[in-house]
């Protein structure tokens, strides 16, 4: 009984204090990372190949744009980015709150195949409609020009 309640401590502890080390290393690396002067990360090799914007193409400087609060930015560079960080920021701050206080405090998502569904609807179009040559969806492209 006592290890169960040493290893309760240790995880509350671990997460109470490992999450907001991680979240504001992230944070530090996405802020201070210009996606414009810096080489990594690699080129898109889908781009390279195809010619044509992965789901993720802008992902690098749309996070950028959010660590500085430039949130219609952000949505030049990659429309989806922004929402698709939600639900993990969501399960994050619930998983980190039920270890600080020790019961939980958001309501857990319970099925999860409903956002399994949508991000893979999401995903396909988005793909699809940012790939598509005529206004109002060439906007959705991703490129370095912010609010073109």
């Amino acid at each position: 009984m006592q290890s169960r309640v040493r290893e309760k401590t240790a995880r509350r502890l671990l997460v109470g204090i490992g999450v907001p080390i991680l979240v504001i290393g992230g944070f530090a690396i996405v802020y201070f990372y210009d996606p414009d002067r810096n080489l990594l990360p690699i080129p898109c090799l889908f781009n390279m190949v195809t010619g044509l914007d992965c789901i993720g193409c802008g992902t690098t400087r749309a996070l950028n744009a959010l660590a500085h609060g430039k949130i219609l930015t952000a949505l030049s560079h990659n429309l989806i980015t922004p929402f698709w960080l939600l639900l993990p920021a969501y399960a994050l701050l619930g998983e980190w709150l039920r270890a600080v206080v020790g019961r939980p405090v958001l309501p857990p998502i319970r099925d999860h195949r409903w956002m399994l569904v949508l991000l893979l609807v999401s995903s396909l179009l988005f793909f699809v409609l940012r790939n598509l040559p005529w206004e109002p969806f060439t906007w959705l492209a991703a490129t370095a020009d912010p609010l073109r």
